[in-house]
């Protein structure tokens, strides 16, 4: 049986060191694998190996020897480990790899590094589902934003002949991994932006276009960036593939959020197409009407869907003034043709008010900050006069400007 393993350990290092010779990423990519099925065969046909220094003599880079040597190490001891273990080898094993692609020179190596990065990124989940440490995840970022640094570090030679033609695929996973960090996500995502002067460039593949705008846009969404978050969503739902039917919906739940506050509402015809929960027309139906009861309950009630998606925070902070637009814009309309449309009466916003927030205790000092933070932020133009306890709308522009335009 020894000889077997000796035969498959030899094959595996002398495959290993034609193709780093050759500098044949994609030979190298089919070597150094990460699907469960195909380590799990190799880690039963390597487990009696102690030494795979042993082999790995053999390879004449040092750097590379090393890597090829952890990697053998950590497949044979795969299916031993608990998942928080696996993890920190995984973590490991790319700390290896960054070295490597610092000695290397152009994009030859990036076949190697697409699956071992996606490797570590799931690694990082599943060590977490284990452990419930988001350390899990900072470990992962950490080691991610060195190969960043790495690849985007290599701007002496052209776009398409340099180790930056990685930096998108990277920077998209450590923008996805910072948001699942107990750090601020700008702790880890700060040198991913650098990638964003690309995040439209034909040099890189769609894919990497698409789910690097995703993961931008959630990013900005994070932090309450809700127009550039608006703007990298959309280009990621445009330019996903039809036939990515599961992804283009995953793309506009974070989407819907984004258009919402700017008071951009998609049409049932899209909730369908795309079989939306039912969730997002009842949010859709409060929205334009101004019912901040009915809204904040609909949240509340759909609470852990939302916090799973990382929306619930946003859209309870950042809904509330557009929807007293909204009423307010309401109570104008009932009014039309009247004065009343012009000149509401304090007594009839406080009321609408009452009524939308379901809060009956509401005064006039309540209504009239709220009033004011209308007014200030443009949501709605025109005057309030304090004393004789009336709003009155602006007669020159539209007195409520759509949300969308407003700064």
């Amino acid at each position: 049986m020894d000889v077997e393993y000796n035969n498959v350990a030899n094959a595996i290092v002398n495959s290993a060191q034609e193709g780093f010779m050759f500098n044949d990423g994609s030979a190298l990519a089919k070597l150094f694998v990460f699907d469960e099925q195909t380590l799990s065969m190799l880690s039963a046909k390597l487990s009696n190996i102690v030494d795979f220094d042993a082999y790995t003599v053999l390879i004449s880079d040092v750097v590379f020897s090393q890597f090829t040597s952890t990697y053998l190490s950590y497949v044979r001891d795969i299916r031993s480990m608990q998942e928080d273990e696996r993890h920190k080898r995984l973590c490991r094993l790319a700390e290896v790899f960054s070295a490597l692609m610092v000695t290397s020179q152009g994009p030859w190596l990036i076949p190697v590094m697409r699956p071992l990065a996606l490797a570590l990124s799931s690694s990082a989940q599943m060590a977490f589902n284990a452990t419930q440490d988001s350390a899990m995840f900072a470990q992962a970022a950490s080691v991610l934003l060195r190969l960043l640094i790495d690849l985007l570090s290599d701007s002496s030679t052209p776009l398409e002949e340099s180790k930056r033609m990685g930096s998108m695929f990277v920077a998209g996973l450590l923008l996805r991994i910072s948001l699942r960090t107990s750090a601020a996500p700008g702790a880890y995502a700060s040198k991913a932006l650098e990638v964003k002067s690309f995040s439209s460039s034909n040099t890189f593949s769609q894919r990497d276009r698409v789910s690097y705008n995703y993961w931008l846009g959630r990013y900005y969404l994070t932090c309450y960036y809700v127009d550039k978050a608006r703007t990298h969503l959309e280009y990621a739902f445009v330019n996903c593939p039809a036939w990515h039917y599961h992804n283009k919906r995953a793309i506009l739940r974070h989407l819907f959020v984004a258009s919402l506050i700017r008071g951009l509402l998609p049409t049932e015809q899209v909730l369908e197409q795309y079989e939306m929960e039912p969730v997002y027309s009842q949010l859709i139906l409060h929205f334009s009407k101004g019912n901040i009861a009915g809204f904040q309950r609909t949240l509340v009630d759909n609470v852990d869907f939302f916090r799973s998606q990382g929306n619930y925070l946003i859209l309870m902070e950042r809904t509330e003034i557009p929807m007293y637009r909204n009423l307010l814009r309401r109570v104008s309309l009932i009014n039309a043709g009247s004065e009343r449309s012009r000149m509401i009466p304090y007594s009839d916003i406080l009321t609408a008010f009452r009524v939308s927030t379901q809060n009956y205790d509401m005064d006039d000092v309540e209504m009239e900050s709220v009033l004011a933070s209308l007014l200030s932020q443009k949501f709605v133009l025109g005057y309030a006069f304090h004393h004789q306890r009336i709003l009155n709308l602006s007669k020159k522009l539209s007195p409520f400007p759509s949300i969308a335009s407003v700064n």
